[in-house]
């Protein structure tokens, strides 16, 4: 089923109320103000308003993929890909889009893959040739 997930500033603040919508149900998301996300994160720009912007993110991609290690993974890409759409007082995001960013980072590992593999390749004829 598709999703629709929504955020709305409260007022005086910079926190979210975050919702997720499936067909005519609304529920809420958890955004998890207890991990630790400095392990996580290879970024030293964090504000407050950056660490929810992360914590969005992870409970974002968490509650779509249902994986923790794919929303660890990638939640500081997912951030970048909708950081200025965060920064409304109240904003959408579909289903597709997420799928979307979801697709682009696989198709980017797999370039990555066969481009090691090339570099494999070459690295190892050349060293035949030399020795």
């Amino acid at each position: 089923m598709l999703k629709t997930y929504s955020g709305e500033r409260i007022p005086g603040t910079v926190n979210y109320h975050v919702y997720v919508h499936e067909g005519k149900n609304k529920r809420s998301i958890f955004i998890d103000n207890q991990k630790k996300l400095e392990e996580l994160r290879s970024d030293s720009d964090l504000g407050l308003r950056n660490e929810i912007l992360y914590r969005i993110c992870l409970a974002i991609l968490f509650d779509y993929s249902g994986n923790f290690e794919l929303a660890e993974s990638y939640f500081r890409d997912f951030k970048k890909n909708i950081e200025r759409l965060l920064c409304e007082d109240h904003w959408l995001i579909h289903s597709a889009r997420i799928e979307v960013f979801l697709k682009s980072i696989d198709e980017d590992e797999t370039e990555d893959f066969e481009l090691q593999k090339v570099e494999k390749k070459t690295w190892e004829k050349s060293k035949s040739k030399v020795t």
